[in-house]
């Protein structure tokens, strides 16, 4: 008989909280698929699938699809049905008409309020054009989730009256997606997990779900200042999580922790993490239907820096914290070789038979 060995992190965090690693069941797996120099597009996505990833993710700007209204670059869309109904893992679908730096709309439209009827027949239209540019991945069965708008409470805060415009919104969206892609396909939007923290922005995302498929979470555990709390965090945090949304099946669509000192953190407290998510996703593996880790690699430093530019943190008083963020949430380096995250998340994998 083979003896499997479980990892010290792991012995010592079961221990310590008195449970045992439970086997896969029906999660699912999911991970933000990076190419670095040294490993391309299609062998990082392999390199997921082979130690069992069955969902990723592509996040689709609408302004950058549909600059203008009814001009449409289908490019994108073309490459994502060329590539993916072919391959092992699931598919989601992030349409951003509405992301964590704010709205994202074609240029003529960029003005009007997203309960605004030209808004709304334009998003039904980019939708139409969108499903017709998908064939071949609509046969395959491979797309199951769609979610309309990326880190939606970062834009709409405590306002209701943003909720309210985006719940017409997003009520025509998911009508339209309905109609052409059947029931197989779930309907939400994303929000971060720090507005579970915030009473009035709380209860409005509540009203909200219940229009929703499904519960779709982004899960950082971050600091204000971009710091990170400890990875003992996650369990009470979890605990949050489920007991604040009772009635709905949970998506974690980003879920990850950089490795910077800068952040105060490393790469063994990001190894810990993940240890800390998985003991807390086997508590609550009945409600957490999918995890879908950030990221498979560290971006380039000029990619980070971009990106910090992009989010309009330049002149922040936290820029350099939050470039370190975005550049080392990879569980592995740019330069392709593995960080203990990776190799945490095998053992985690391991120690519970995942399917490869």
């Amino acid at each position: 008989m083979k003896i499997k060995f479980v990892p010290v992190v792991v012995l010592l965090l079961l221990i310590l909280i008195g449970c045992e690693p439970q086997q896969q069941g029906e999660r699912i797996l999911g991970m933000d698929i990076k190419e670095v120099p040294s490993v391309p597009y299609s062998a990082a996505y392999n390199e997921a699938t082979s130690i069992g990833v069955r969902e990723v993710s592509i996040s689709l700007d609408w302004a950058r699809l549909e600059p203008t209204v009814a001009h449409y670059d289908n490019s994108l869309p073309g490459i994502i049905d060329s590539f993916y109904p072919q391959q092992k893992a699931d598919l989601t679908l992030i349409l951003r008409p509405l992301d964590t730096s704010g709205p994202r709309m074609p240029a003529d439209l960029a003005d009007l309020s997203y309960d605004d009827p030209a808004v709304i027949s334009a998003f039904d239209d980019f939708l139409v054009n969108l499903h017709a540019n998908l064939s071949a991945l609509n046969a395959s069965g491979k797309l199951k989730w769609i979610h309309v708008g990326n880190e939606i409470d970062a834009y709409l805060g405590s306002d209701p009256i943003r909720w309210s415009q985006w719940q017409t919104f997003f009520n025509a969206a998911k009508t339209k997606i309905e109609t052409l892609w059947g029931d197989a396909v779930e309907v939400s939007s994303v929000i971060q997990f720090s507005s579970l923290n915030d009473e009035t922005t709380r209860d409005l995302y509540l009203d909200f779900l219940a229009g929703l498929d499904l519960s779709v979470i982004t899960y950082y555990p971050l600091k204000s200042d971009f710091t990170m709390n400890p990875p003992a965090t996650v369990t009470t945090d979890f605990d949050l999580l489920v007991s604040t949304i009772p009635d709905s099946d949970i998506i974690i669509q980003e879920c990850g922790y950089p490795s910077s000192s800068v952040n105060k953190s490393s790469e063994l407290l990001q190894a810990n993490f993940i240890s800390s998510v998985f003991l807390a996703w086997d508590k609550y593996m009945d409600r957490i239907k999918l995890i879908d880790f950030s990221w498979q690699y560290d971006l380039s430093e000029a990619t980070a820096d971009q990106w910090v530019e992009d989010y309009g943190m330049s002149d922040s008083q936290y820029a350099t914290a939050f470039k370190h963020y975005l550049w080392t949430l990879g569980l592995n380096r740019y330069d392709s070789t593995e960080k203990a995250a990776m190799k945490q998340l095998k053992d985690e994998l391991a120690t519970r038979n995942w399917e490869q």
